[in-house]
């Protein structure tokens, strides 16, 4: 609504992948907490661009606040290593000649990562865990729009954007 389109939590002019953690958070944090997430919304806005890397950087900051709330979990290591590795490979020009590298071949679940990392943030209490998930939306969304280049403004009221 805020870029001008009908209301929808899939929105054409924000990146799939930030509002799959939109969503996420969403239905994840309290009533108290809820209202800190209308402050990030208009950052939202334009992060449609086709480009490499932003489900990698959306990944890899959910994996990291996941192993600093359980840093012995062995599982949420091994997705912070592989998010990592794909943020990074998302930004390799590739070998001589043009060609890109390949991607990893192995994949890991979304949904069931975002569950493990609400599972190791639970641990430390609701505030913690509120104020955990809505931080990693807001890291993730200014490295994201860092990665695409896109303005450090953000579009309030009263500035129209296509969606």
């Amino acid at each position: 609504m805020l870029a001008g389109c009908a209301f929808s939590d899939r929105p054409r002019c924000t990146h799939p992948g930030l509002a799959w953690l939109a969503r996420r958070v969403n239905d994840t944090v309290g009533d108290a907490a809820r209202p800190r997430l209308g402050l990030l919304a208009p950052e939202l806005i334009g992060t449609r661009v086709r480009r490499r890397g932003v489900r990698a950087i959306v990944d890899a900051e959910l994996a990291w606040v996941g192993t600093r709330a359980a840093p012995h979990d062995r599982w949420l290591r091994a997705f912070r290593d592989i998010a990592e590795y794909r943020r990074e490979a998302a930004t390799w020009p590739g070998p001589p000649g043009g060609t890109r590298w390949q991607q990893p071949l192995w994949t890991v679940d979304r949904n069931h990562a975002f569950a493990v990392v609400v599972g190791a943030l639970d641990r430390l209490g609701a505030a913690e865990r509120d104020a955990a998930l809505i931080a990693v939306l807001g890291v993730s969304v200014h490295r994201v729009r860092r990665h695409l280049r896109l303005d450090a403004k953000p579009v309030g009221p009263g500035r129209r954007r296509a969606c």
